[in-house]
């Protein structure tokens, strides 16, 4: 499983890859990416996108981080109970579904799997579980993925000018002087963070005078929208 370093670093290589640019990608910490190459020094600050971002955190992601540990334990109860023949898709609830005792849910599960371990499909087992697909795969390990449902909802432009105002504020704690300073914003690494971006409308309101280029970025189909300051044109 990749860090979340290193998927900040993937983000800035999966834009320089799309836009066909090339620089020395040195890690640090604020910036988080020193850029080198072409007589440039750029400094690249890397994030994650959530549509209700803010300073104090975003309420999607805690709940995205509930169903990540809820869904792991979940795995380790599995394996235990059934560790081969089967071949289990696990469909949560959307991203804002209901925080529960973990450890209760996951027995709630594996009781309901249990009882019902030859049907081809449970629906409801738990609260945050829509549905679990059953299929049997003979003496093979048994494997356990997961699926989060998420509504679809046409992206805002005014998603993103929380995510700038903050990292905007760490500029001001860089302690080098660079030719250009980058923000990348990286999307497609989380359910409630998965958006069409070249469906946002409006991203000259996103321009800002303390950024050269802010850079919107599909980490997953390398798609990307940039945003240029006028100084830059």
């Amino acid at each position: 499983m990749r860090s979340p370093k290193d998927l900040e670093k993937l983000a800035v290589e999966k834009y320089l890859n799309a836009s066909n640019q090339s620089f020395e990608i040195e890690e640090f910490e604020s910036p988080d990416f020193i850029l080198k190459g072409k007589g440039n020094k750029i400094g690249c600050e890397v994030t994650k996108f959530y549509p209700d971002y803010a300073s104090k955190g975003s309420s999607l992601k805690q709940r995205e981080s509930f169903l990540n540990e809820l869904h792991q334990k979940i795995r380790v109860k599995l394996v235990e109970l059934l560790p081969y023949g089967y071949d289990f898709t696990i469909n949560y609830n959307s991203i804002v579904s209901k925080r529960t005792s973990i450890d209760s849910e996951v027995n709630t599960v594996s009781l309901n799997l249990s009882e019902h371990i030859e049907s081809e499909q449970i629906d409801e087992p738990s609260v945050n579980i829509r549905r679990i697909f059953i299929k049997k795969i003979g003496d093979f390990n048994t494997k356990i993925s997961s699926f989060i449902t998420s509504d679809y909802t046409p992206p805002k432009v005014e998603w993103f000018i929380p995510i700038i105002k903050v990292k905007t504020e760490k500029i001001k704690i860089w302690n080098e002087t660079f030719d250009q300073k980058w923000l990348v914003i990286s999307t497609g690494l989380s359910s409630s963070g998965d958006v069409p971006i070249r469906h946002i409308k409006d991203t000259e309101k996103l321009k800002s005078a303390y950024w050269d280029k802010i850079i919107i970025i599909d980490i997953n189909f390398g798609d990307y929208v940039e945003i240029i300051s006028n100084s830059n044109k």
